[in-house]
This record gives structure tokens, C-alpha cells and sequence, in this order.
């Protein structure tokens, strides 16, 4: 895994579409990475990659749900669990950048 200071996104299925997540980070002027996963279910997977990421923190997206996870938290209690939808997608991605930059976070997720 690399060591540059970046949140860790993974998606359970090759179909999804992430670009309004990753817009979202950008937006925020935090940078991300795509990595793959061995996990089955969606929350072990941000799990997973919060505790990879440099900066703590880490996505996973599935057919129908995104969830934002921190290494800081219990495993089984992500920060965020939305619907996928380009919106609430971009808001995540926001959201994450905002957690690394100690930032308030934008209500509607």
C-alpha cells in the first residue's frame, strides 16, 4: 500500500461509478486512492481501509450504499452510511475531507 497521505476508496463491484465521491475529495483538496479489497461486507471494507489509510480514514462503496469509516472508531460503527447517489456521493467525499481536516461536516448526507 502506499504511504502518501490519502484517504483509501474501495468499491465491492467493478460497475460502480465513484467520480462524484472522489470530486468530493478534490473539491476539499484532499487527495484519494483506489485500492482493492478481499471483504465481503461493505462495512469491514471502510473498516479496512481507514486502518490502511495514512490519513485514517477510509470509503467503501457498493451497488446501493457508500460508508465512511475512521480508524478511531469501532469497527462495526462507521461515521456515514448513504445511498449512492451522485449527490450524497459528492457529500461523502466532502465529509471525508472535511474529517481530515478537522472541518465541520455538510449536513446533508
Amino acid at each position: 500500500m502506499s504511504s502518501k497521505p490519502t484517504i483509501y476508496v474501495t468499491t465491492l463491484s467493478s460497475l460502480i461509478d465513484i467520480n462524484f465521491l472522489l470530486y468530493g475529495m478534490e473539491e476539499e483538496e484532499i487527495p484519494s486512492q483506489l485500492f482493492s479489497t478481499t471483504k465481503k461486507e461493505l462495512i469491514e471494507a471502510a473498516y479496512e481501509q481507514a486502518i490502511a489509510s495514512p490519513l485514517s480514514v477510509g470509503i467503501a462503496v457498493d451497488e446501493k450504499q457508500a460508508v465512511l469509516h475512521f480508524k478511531n472508531l469501532p469497527e462495526k460503527e462507521p461515521l456515514f452510511i448513504v445511498d449512492n447517489t451522485q449527490e450524497k456521493l459528492m457529500t461523502l467525499g466532502k465529509n471525508a475531507a472535511r474529517l481530515v481536516k478537522g472541518m465541520p461536516f455538510k449536513l446533508d448526507v
